[in-house]
Protein backbone atom coordinates (compact mmCIF):
# COMPACT_ATOMS: atom_id res chain seq x y z
CA UNK A 1 0.00 0.00 0.00
CA UNK A 2 1.46 3.81 -0.88
CA UNK A 3 1.35 6.07 1.62
CA UNK A 4 -1.49 9.14 2.27
CA UNK A 5 0.48 11.72 0.65
CA UNK A 6 0.83 9.93 -2.19
CA UNK A 7 -2.43 8.77 -3.16
CA UNK A 8 -4.09 12.01 -1.57
CA UNK A 9 -1.98 13.78 -4.31
CA UNK A 10 -2.31 11.12 -7.14
CA UNK A 11 -6.38 11.07 -6.56
CA UNK A 12 -6.84 15.14 -6.29
CA UNK A 13 -4.80 15.47 -9.35
CA UNK A 14 -6.83 12.75 -11.05
CA UNK A 15 -9.95 14.75 -9.85
CA UNK A 16 -9.15 17.25 -12.57
CA UNK A 17 -7.29 15.54 -15.06
CA UNK A 18 -10.49 13.51 -16.06
CA UNK A 19 -12.39 16.84 -15.36
CA UNK A 20 -10.28 18.76 -17.55
CA UNK A 21 -10.42 15.94 -20.43
CA UNK A 22 -14.28 16.02 -20.66
CA UNK A 23 -15.14 19.73 -20.17
CA UNK A 24 -14.56 20.51 -23.65
CA UNK A 25 -16.76 17.40 -24.78
CA UNK A 26 -19.99 17.73 -22.17
CA UNK A 27 -23.36 17.57 -23.82
CA UNK A 28 -21.58 15.65 -27.19
CA UNK A 29 -23.18 12.96 -27.93
CA UNK A 30 -21.44 8.95 -28.07
CA UNK A 31 -21.68 8.70 -31.72
CA UNK A 32 -19.82 11.50 -32.41
CA UNK A 33 -17.26 10.75 -30.08
CA UNK A 34 -16.95 7.55 -31.50
CA UNK A 35 -16.13 8.90 -34.62
CA UNK A 36 -13.93 11.61 -33.27
CA UNK A 37 -12.41 10.25 -29.90
CA UNK A 38 -10.66 12.37 -27.57
CA UNK A 39 -7.62 11.22 -25.89
CA UNK A 40 -5.77 14.98 -25.61
CA UNK A 41 -6.14 18.06 -23.62
CA UNK A 42 -8.54 19.98 -25.61
CA UNK A 43 -9.65 23.47 -25.17
CA UNK A 44 -12.55 25.29 -26.27
CA UNK A 45 -16.08 23.00 -26.25
CA UNK A 46 -19.26 23.92 -24.59
CA UNK A 47 -17.64 26.92 -21.98
CA UNK A 48 -14.90 28.07 -24.33
CA UNK A 49 -12.20 27.60 -21.90
CA UNK A 50 -8.60 26.85 -22.48
CA UNK A 51 -7.40 22.77 -22.62
CA UNK A 52 -6.65 22.05 -19.38
CA UNK A 53 -8.79 24.09 -17.80
CA UNK A 54 -11.00 22.26 -15.01
CA UNK A 55 -14.51 23.32 -13.82
CA UNK A 56 -16.89 22.34 -10.31
CA UNK A 57 -16.09 18.78 -9.88
CA UNK A 58 -12.39 19.62 -8.83
CA UNK A 59 -13.53 22.80 -7.70
CA UNK A 60 -15.86 21.43 -5.32
CA UNK A 61 -13.36 18.83 -3.94
CA UNK A 62 -10.66 21.17 -3.76
CA UNK A 63 -12.97 23.08 -1.46
CA UNK A 64 -14.15 20.04 0.66
CA UNK A 65 -10.79 18.61 0.85
CA UNK A 66 -9.94 22.78 2.73
CA UNK A 67 -12.87 22.16 4.83
CA UNK A 68 -12.34 18.44 5.78
CA UNK A 69 -8.60 19.90 6.84
CA UNK A 70 -10.72 22.13 9.60
CA UNK A 71 -12.93 18.67 10.53
CA UNK A 72 -15.83 17.82 9.64
CA UNK A 73 -18.11 20.78 9.75
CA UNK A 74 -20.74 21.06 7.41
CA UNK A 75 -21.60 25.13 7.76
CA UNK A 76 -17.93 25.73 6.54
CA UNK A 77 -18.30 23.55 4.08
CA UNK A 78 -21.14 25.15 2.93
CA UNK A 79 -19.33 28.24 3.21
CA UNK A 80 -16.54 27.20 1.01
CA UNK A 81 -19.02 26.20 -1.84
CA UNK A 82 -20.57 29.62 -1.59
CA UNK A 83 -17.46 31.08 -2.14
CA UNK A 84 -16.57 29.21 -4.90
CA UNK A 85 -20.12 30.09 -6.31
CA UNK A 86 -19.64 33.72 -5.75
CA UNK A 87 -16.31 34.49 -5.97
CA UNK A 88 -14.65 32.02 -7.80
CA UNK A 89 -12.38 30.78 -5.19
CA UNK A 90 -11.12 26.94 -5.70
CA UNK A 91 -10.96 27.37 -9.50
CA UNK A 92 -7.94 27.95 -11.59
CA UNK A 93 -8.41 31.56 -13.65
CA UNK A 94 -10.64 33.12 -10.52
CA UNK A 95 -14.14 32.17 -12.33
CA UNK A 96 -16.71 29.59 -11.48
CA UNK A 97 -18.68 27.68 -14.38
CA UNK A 98 -20.57 25.10 -15.06
CA UNK A 99 -22.46 24.80 -11.88
CA UNK A 100 -25.33 22.19 -11.66
CA UNK A 101 -28.78 23.21 -10.55
CA UNK A 102 -29.62 21.48 -8.03
CA UNK A 103 -26.23 22.42 -6.17
CA UNK A 104 -26.46 25.83 -7.62
CA UNK A 105 -30.38 26.15 -5.68
CA UNK A 106 -29.07 24.47 -2.70
CA UNK A 107 -26.20 27.43 -2.82
CA UNK A 108 -28.48 30.04 -2.49
CA UNK A 109 -30.96 28.22 0.05
CA UNK A 110 -27.97 28.44 2.46
CA UNK A 111 -27.45 32.00 1.82
CA UNK A 112 -31.07 32.49 2.88
CA UNK A 113 -30.31 31.10 6.15
CA UNK A 114 -31.28 27.84 5.29
CA UNK A 115 -29.20 24.94 7.77
CA UNK A 116 -27.18 23.31 5.94
CA UNK A 117 -28.34 19.53 5.91
CA UNK A 118 -31.39 21.56 4.91
CA UNK A 119 -30.32 22.83 1.61
CA UNK A 120 -29.86 19.91 -0.91
CA UNK A 121 -32.66 19.54 -3.25
CA UNK A 122 -35.07 16.13 -2.16
CA UNK A 123 -37.50 15.70 -4.55
CA UNK A 124 -36.88 12.69 -7.41
CA UNK A 125 -35.66 15.49 -9.71
CA UNK A 126 -32.52 16.23 -7.86
CA UNK A 127 -30.58 13.22 -8.29
CA UNK A 128 -27.90 14.53 -10.05
CA UNK A 129 -24.38 13.64 -9.57
CA UNK A 130 -23.08 16.82 -7.88
CA UNK A 131 -22.38 15.32 -4.74
CA UNK A 132 -21.05 12.26 -6.47
CA UNK A 133 -18.33 14.95 -7.53
CA UNK A 134 -16.62 15.97 -4.29
CA UNK A 135 -16.82 12.57 -2.36
CA UNK A 136 -13.15 11.87 -2.60
CA UNK A 137 -11.67 14.17 0.50
CA UNK A 138 -14.50 12.45 2.59
CA UNK A 139 -13.00 8.99 1.74
CA UNK A 140 -9.80 9.77 3.06
CA UNK A 141 -10.93 12.07 6.03
CA UNK A 142 -12.73 9.05 6.78
CA UNK A 143 -10.02 6.34 6.69
CA UNK A 144 -8.14 8.71 9.48
CA UNK A 145 -10.96 8.96 11.77
CA UNK A 146 -11.86 5.32 11.70
CA UNK A 147 -8.50 3.29 11.57
CA UNK A 148 -10.75 -0.06 11.58
CA UNK A 149 -13.00 1.19 8.85
CA UNK A 150 -15.49 -0.41 7.31
CA UNK A 151 -18.96 0.54 6.38
CA UNK A 152 -21.56 1.00 9.37
CA UNK A 153 -24.36 3.33 10.65
CA UNK A 154 -21.62 5.81 11.78
CA UNK A 155 -19.87 5.98 8.65
CA UNK A 156 -23.22 6.10 6.67
CA UNK A 157 -24.40 8.90 8.40
CA UNK A 158 -21.27 11.05 7.92
CA UNK A 159 -22.33 10.17 4.18
CA UNK A 160 -25.54 10.90 4.38
CA UNK A 161 -25.13 14.83 5.87
CA UNK A 162 -22.62 15.25 3.48
CA UNK A 163 -24.81 14.74 0.36
CA UNK A 164 -28.02 16.24 1.96
CA UNK A 165 -25.78 19.68 1.64
CA UNK A 166 -26.71 19.84 -2.28
CA UNK A 167 -28.46 16.48 -2.37
CA UNK A 168 -30.82 14.85 0.07
CA UNK A 169 -33.18 12.49 -2.07
CA UNK A 170 -32.78 8.81 -0.57
CA UNK A 171 -31.50 7.81 -4.07
CA UNK A 172 -28.71 10.45 -3.70
CA UNK A 173 -27.77 9.52 -0.13
CA UNK A 174 -27.64 5.90 -1.19
CA UNK A 175 -25.61 6.96 -4.30
CA UNK A 176 -23.13 8.59 -2.09
CA UNK A 177 -22.59 6.32 0.23
CA UNK A 178 -21.81 3.59 -2.22
CA UNK A 179 -19.11 5.79 -4.22
CA UNK A 180 -17.48 6.52 -0.91
CA UNK A 181 -17.24 3.23 0.15
CA UNK A 182 -15.94 2.26 -3.39
CA UNK A 183 -13.15 4.72 -2.84
CA UNK A 184 -12.30 3.83 0.55
CA UNK A 185 -11.66 0.35 -0.66
CA UNK A 186 -10.02 0.57 -3.66
CA UNK A 187 -7.44 2.67 -1.33
CA UNK A 188 -7.29 -0.17 0.95
CA UNK A 189 -7.53 -2.98 -1.13
CA UNK A 190 -7.14 -1.95 -4.63
CA UNK A 191 -9.10 -5.14 -6.71
CA UNK A 192 -11.99 -4.98 -8.85
CA UNK A 193 -13.22 -7.94 -6.98
CA UNK A 194 -12.78 -6.21 -3.75
CA UNK A 195 -14.66 -2.68 -5.76
CA UNK A 196 -18.00 -4.67 -6.09
CA UNK A 197 -17.61 -6.29 -3.18
CA UNK A 198 -17.98 -2.66 -1.16
CA UNK A 199 -21.23 -1.88 -3.54
CA UNK A 200 -23.38 -4.50 -2.06
CA UNK A 201 -21.87 -4.07 1.51
CA UNK A 202 -23.57 -0.99 1.55
CA UNK A 203 -26.73 -2.19 -0.51
CA UNK A 204 -27.47 -4.65 2.45
CA UNK A 205 -27.10 -1.83 4.69
CA UNK A 206 -29.26 0.00 3.51
CA UNK A 207 -32.17 -2.49 2.69
CA UNK A 208 -33.09 -2.90 5.87
CA UNK A 209 -34.03 1.09 6.59
CA UNK A 210 -37.04 1.74 5.25
CA UNK A 211 -36.85 5.21 3.89
CA UNK A 212 -34.52 3.51 1.18
CA UNK A 213 -35.97 -0.18 0.91
CA UNK A 214 -37.36 0.94 -2.47
CA UNK A 215 -34.17 2.49 -3.84
CA UNK A 216 -32.34 -0.51 -3.80
CA UNK A 217 -33.62 -2.13 -7.27
CA UNK A 218 -31.81 1.36 -9.04
CA UNK A 219 -28.51 0.05 -7.75
CA UNK A 220 -29.05 -3.65 -7.73
CA UNK A 221 -26.73 -4.42 -11.14
CA UNK A 222 -23.92 -2.71 -9.84
CA UNK A 223 -22.05 -5.75 -8.21
CA UNK A 224 -23.25 -7.44 -10.75
CA UNK A 225 -20.51 -8.64 -13.26
CA UNK A 226 -22.45 -9.61 -15.62
CA UNK A 227 -23.77 -5.87 -15.87
CA UNK A 228 -20.57 -5.37 -17.24
CA UNK A 229 -20.28 -7.26 -20.23
CA UNK A 230 -23.11 -5.06 -21.87
CA UNK A 231 -21.75 -3.22 -24.80
CA UNK A 232 -21.03 0.68 -24.14
CA UNK A 233 -24.34 1.62 -26.19
CA UNK A 234 -26.18 0.48 -23.91
CA UNK A 235 -24.92 2.02 -20.55
CA UNK A 236 -26.52 5.69 -20.03
CA UNK A 237 -24.00 8.40 -19.32
CA UNK A 238 -26.23 11.28 -18.08
CA UNK A 239 -25.95 13.38 -14.90
CA UNK A 240 -28.43 11.17 -13.01
CA UNK A 241 -26.33 9.72 -10.13
CA UNK A 242 -27.22 6.08 -11.40
CA UNK A 243 -26.08 6.77 -15.17
CA UNK A 244 -22.85 8.63 -13.47
CA UNK A 245 -22.44 5.18 -11.23
CA UNK A 246 -23.05 2.80 -13.95
CA UNK A 247 -20.81 4.41 -16.68
CA UNK A 248 -17.97 5.02 -14.03
CA UNK A 249 -18.23 1.37 -13.18
CA UNK A 250 -19.16 0.04 -16.45
CA UNK A 251 -15.06 1.59 -17.91
CA UNK A 252 -13.04 0.33 -14.90
CA UNK A 253 -14.60 -3.11 -14.90
CA UNK A 254 -13.81 -3.03 -18.53
CA UNK A 255 -9.87 -1.80 -18.40
CA UNK A 256 -7.04 -3.09 -16.91
CA UNK A 257 -5.05 0.42 -16.76
CA UNK A 258 -5.61 4.05 -15.71
CA UNK A 259 -5.49 5.32 -19.20
CA UNK A 260 -7.80 3.44 -21.27
CA UNK A 261 -10.40 3.74 -18.54
CA UNK A 262 -10.22 7.76 -18.72
CA UNK A 263 -10.44 7.75 -22.10
CA UNK A 264 -13.86 5.35 -22.23
CA UNK A 265 -15.03 7.48 -19.21
CA UNK A 266 -14.54 10.48 -21.67
CA UNK A 267 -15.93 9.24 -24.60
CA UNK A 268 -18.95 8.56 -23.05
CA UNK A 269 -20.48 12.16 -24.05
CA UNK A 270 -23.12 13.63 -21.93
CA UNK A 271 -21.95 14.37 -18.75
CA UNK A 272 -18.28 14.10 -20.16
CA UNK A 273 -16.30 15.72 -17.17
CA UNK A 274 -17.92 14.38 -14.14
CA UNK A 275 -17.72 10.88 -15.70
CA UNK A 276 -14.36 11.12 -16.27
CA UNK A 277 -13.33 13.05 -13.14
CA UNK A 278 -14.99 9.92 -10.84
CA UNK A 279 -13.53 7.21 -13.13
CA UNK A 280 -9.87 9.32 -13.34
CA UNK A 281 -9.73 9.14 -9.29
CA UNK A 282 -11.08 6.23 -8.75
CA UNK A 283 -8.74 4.42 -11.47
CA UNK A 284 -5.58 6.43 -10.17
CA UNK A 285 -6.18 4.14 -6.91
CA UNK A 286 -7.15 0.79 -7.99
CA UNK A 287 -4.11 0.77 -10.55
CA UNK A 288 -1.73 2.91 -8.02
CA UNK A 289 0.73 3.96 -8.92
CA UNK A 290 -0.05 5.50 -12.18
CA UNK A 291 1.89 8.44 -13.58
CA UNK A 292 -0.06 10.70 -15.77
CA UNK A 293 0.37 11.35 -19.54
CA UNK A 294 3.08 14.12 -19.88
CA UNK A 295 1.21 15.49 -22.70
CA UNK A 296 -2.06 15.90 -20.27
CA UNK A 297 0.13 16.70 -16.95
CA UNK A 298 1.71 19.67 -18.61
CA UNK A 299 -1.38 21.06 -20.02
CA UNK A 300 -3.35 20.99 -16.68
CA UNK A 301 -4.19 24.12 -15.02
CA UNK A 302 -4.05 24.91 -11.71
CA UNK A 303 -1.32 22.17 -10.35
CA UNK A 304 -0.31 24.60 -7.52
CA UNK A 305 -3.63 25.26 -6.18
CA UNK A 306 -3.89 21.47 -6.00
CA UNK A 307 -0.70 20.62 -4.53
CA UNK A 308 -1.17 23.59 -1.69
CA UNK A 309 -4.65 21.97 -0.95
CA UNK A 310 -3.38 18.51 -0.54
CA UNK A 311 -0.12 19.67 1.58
CA UNK A 312 -1.66 21.55 3.95
CA UNK A 313 -4.42 18.55 4.78
CA UNK A 314 -1.41 16.01 5.15
CA UNK A 315 -0.46 18.47 8.27
CA UNK A 316 -3.68 18.21 9.66
CA UNK A 317 -4.92 15.29 11.90
CA UNK A 318 -8.29 15.37 9.61
CA UNK A 319 -5.56 13.32 7.13
CA UNK A 320 -3.02 11.34 8.77
CA UNK A 321 -0.28 10.83 6.69
CA UNK A 322 1.42 8.27 8.93
CA UNK A 323 -1.84 5.58 8.83
CA UNK A 324 0.05 4.08 6.13
CA UNK A 325 3.86 4.34 6.09
CA UNK A 326 5.66 6.08 3.17
CA UNK A 327 6.56 3.74 0.19
CA UNK A 328 9.88 2.25 -0.65
CA UNK A 329 9.42 3.63 -3.94
CA UNK A 330 9.06 7.36 -2.38
CA UNK A 331 12.08 7.31 -0.10
CA UNK A 332 15.28 7.98 -1.97
CA UNK A 333 13.07 11.63 -2.55
CA UNK A 334 12.60 12.54 0.99
CA UNK A 335 14.98 15.34 2.52
CA UNK A 336 16.73 12.17 4.78
CA UNK A 337 15.62 10.22 7.24
CA UNK A 338 16.13 13.10 10.11
CA UNK A 339 13.86 15.39 8.17
CA UNK A 340 10.16 16.47 9.65
CA UNK A 341 6.87 14.85 8.43
CA UNK A 342 5.85 17.69 7.74
CA UNK A 343 9.31 19.04 5.52
CA UNK A 344 8.62 15.65 3.73
CA UNK A 345 5.16 16.14 2.84
CA UNK A 346 6.00 19.28 1.19
CA UNK A 347 9.21 17.90 -0.94
CA UNK A 348 6.71 14.86 -1.51
CA UNK A 349 4.34 17.31 -3.17
CA UNK A 350 6.21 19.74 -4.53
CA UNK A 351 9.13 18.28 -5.93
CA UNK A 352 10.20 14.24 -6.44
CA UNK A 353 6.33 12.77 -6.41
CA UNK A 354 6.39 13.32 -10.19
CA UNK A 355 9.63 11.52 -10.56
CA UNK A 356 8.05 8.58 -11.86
CA UNK A 357 8.56 7.13 -15.46
CA UNK A 358 6.57 4.46 -15.73
CA UNK A 359 2.90 5.05 -17.24
CA UNK A 360 0.07 2.59 -16.90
Amino acid sequence: MYSTSYLLLQAMTAVAVGDALGVPVQFTDRPTLLKNPVDQMIGNGAFDVPAGTWSDDTSLTLATLASLSQGFNLDDMMMRYRQWYDFGDYTPFGKSFDIGQTTQRAINRYKHGVPPEKCGGATESDNGNGSLMRVMPLAFYLLSQFPNYRFNSDVANICERFSSLTHRHPRSLLATSILVNVTTTVILSPNKYAMLKSIREVLDYYQELPKFKDEIKYFNQMDDPSYYRKPNSEVQSSGYVIDTLNSVFWCLMNSEKYVSAVKKAVNMGNDSDTIASITSMLGSLLYAPVSFPPEWAVLLKGKTHIKWAVALALQTTYFDSKRVSIDKRLKPFLLNKNSSDKQNIFVLIFGSIHCFNYHT
